[in-house]
């Protein structure tokens, strides 16, 4: 966790916003993979490519200290649990074989490190008020903003210039915003966002796409707030101010380590342990695989979060660094992913000794660049895969920027997928009345032209006498209002059902992959960029280390079975 937070100081968390990147809704010319054939079998694919991943030399295998009990606790993980449960899966938009994959390389924070969410929110949020009342001038009535875990998601986009928080779909439609805590109504946001397009590039906008970032969003709606109901306590110079302000005083919390120190003043609040994670990393390393750490964090911070998560355990690790053949930190992502810049490799203390363009097995450096990391691995990009949490800084940075294969860890998504267990009826219920409706409204266009030629044809004078094919006007009105009365009850109904489920998930923003019927940007950044994706790095301990990622339907709405 850097004083950039996982990402560079640009004017906006998203490649919507950053020159040296493509747009995210661009299109993304998806290499042919293995397997990218979804009807082959896996063996058809050969034909296609038949390079073996190379092989990287073994003189540095720290993995390979861990005694054999971990083996064997492995061994009975494997044998246990052969299939993850829904919210546990690994979910695929580009077919993977991960016997193809020779390293893969990890981000630390709300990757590996899966943060105790509301905990480190609520913390972060407390000590960035703070800092606005004692370095930037804020009055002191703001520390009494209410932290709300819930308003805060990854996905929604700050309006520095009106004050809102919206977010958008695929289309860059507005589907739901707020002005402080208040709703902006249909009217309101068609005034706002549907009179002119919205420019995603511009610094009008700020996309909020990682967990870091979620304190803000909190703090930006609530000061926003407290201003117009209480102008008498606080008048803002502007909301672009405002937003400047609060995204320097949450850096400065980061930067000059006041949070993580806190962070790691209490270890067990923040970081909770999961062993499920260690036997994750155990078996994606089996076959002689590599596993790498790359992180923006700096070495005590990550030497400390690592000790957290990986030593202590029955194990008999003697240090987490046996876990990985090369650790990374302090590496400025996502520059990382696009510029040549020299490792500097670090002492046992964390001290700088030489800088190098090429890093080796076994070490510990600060900075560096994909290219020089490259050098080292001697193979082709594809056979690298990296896993992240951060849609832009992770994922975006180094899809557009080399041929890595690309894991999005979405810890959002286990509490989204069990929700929808719970409620599988109630989505096959409201599909068919989704097919109800479309039937319902084709009929109703049909009566409606009927009606108006039904109506033309009485005012031309023509003769229509014996003829059985024209009906009768006030039958037609009738049937017209009946089917009216029909189709809006059940519109209603809908949406009803749709608003119960949307607010099961949370109860401001819905789905973090959906709005209304479309995907979100955020969930179609997760579709064009994202290999795979899953909640957490644990989940991957369900699968073989050589495990098939299939894709196994992708289908354009004409082959949707209605």
């Amino acid at each position: 966790m850097s004083a950039s937070r996982e990402v560079d100081q640009r004017t906006a968390a998203s490649s919507l916003n950053d020159p040296d990147a493509s747009h995210p809704d661009d299109p993304v010319h998806r290499e042919i993979a293995d397997g990218e054939i979804g009807d082959l079998e896996p063996n058809a694919t050969d034909e296609i490519r038949s390079q073996e991943p190379a092989r990287i030399d073994d003189e540095h295998r720290p993995v390979e200290g861990i005694e054999r009990s971990a083996h064997l606790d492995l061994l009975g993980s494997v044998l246990s649990e052969p299939n993850p449960e829904p919210a546990q899966q690994v979910f695929v938009n580009r077919t993977l074989r991960m016997e193809k994959i020779a390293c893969i390389g990890f981000d630390l924070d709300w990757t590996l490190a899966h943060y105790d969410q509301d905990s480190m929110s609520q913390t972060a949020f407390e000590m960035t008020l703070d800092r606005l009342v004692e370095q930037f001038s804020y009055p002191r009535a703001i520390l009494e903003s209410e932290f709300r875990a819930d308003f805060c998601r990854r996905g929604s986009i700050l309006d520095t210039a009106e004050g809102a928080v919206l977010k958008m779909n695929r289309h860059r439609y507005v589907g739901r915003a707020y002005y402080g805590r208040r709703f902006l109504d249909a009217a309101e946001r068609a005034e706002l966002y549907r009179r002119e397009p919205i420019n995603p590039a511009s610094n009008r906008f700020y996309f909020v796409d990682t967990l870091f970032e979620l304190p803000e969003v909190n703090i930006f709606s609530e000061v926003v707030h407290l201003a117009e109901q209480h102008p008498e306590k606080l008048r803002l110079e502007s909301y672009a101010r405002l937003f400047q302000d609060t995204r320097q005083a949450i850096d400065s919390i980061h930067a000059d380590g006041t949070l993580k120190q806190r962070i790691l003043g209490d270890l067990d609040r923040y970081l909770p342990r999961d062993e499920r994670l260690l036997m994750a990393l155990e078996r994606l390393a089996l076959n002689g695989r590599r596993l790498i750490l790359i992180t923006n964090s700096e070495w005590f911070y990550t030497d400390g979060l690592c000790r957290q998560l990986f030593e202590n355990w029955s194990h008999g690790m003697r240090s987490w660094r046996e876990i990985f053949d090369l650790v990374v930190v302090s590496a400025g992502k996502p520059g990382f992913f696009r510029k040549n810049r020299p490792f500097v490799a670090l002492d046992a203390a964390g001290r700088p000794t030489e800088e190098v363009e090429v890093p080796s097995w076994g070490g510990v450096y600060s900075g560096g660049s994909r290219a020089g990391l490259m050098q080292l691995l001697d193979i082709p990009g594809e056979q690298m895969l990296y896993i992240g949490d951060h849609i832009y800084g992770d994922v975006v940075s180094s899809k557009l920027s080399s041929t890595w294969r690309t894991a999005l860890i979405v810890s959002e998504l286990e509490e989204e997928m069990k929700i929808r267990q719970r409620r599988q009826s109630q989505l096959r219920h409201m599909g068919v009345l989704r097919a109800e409706l479309t039937d319902l409204g084709l009929r109703l266009d049909a009566r409606r032209d009927v009606l108006e030629l039904a109506r033309r044809l009485a005012t031309s004078g023509a003769e229509t006498s014996g003829s059985t094919d024209v009906p009768e006007l006030p039958d037609v009105e009738r049937q017209l209002e009946q089917m009216g009365r029909e189709h809006k009850a059940m519109r209603e109904h809908a949406a009803r059902l749709q608003s119960r489920f949307s607010q099961a998930i949370n109860p401001y923003w819905g789905s973090l992959f959906k709005q209304g019927a479309n995907k979100s940007l955020f969930g179609s950044q997760v579709d064009d960029f994202a290999c795979i994706y899953t909640s957490a790095v644990r989940n991957l301990a369900h699968y073989g280390s050589a495990h098939y990622y299939r894709v196994t339907a992708d289908p354009m709405r004409h082959e949707v079975d209605v």
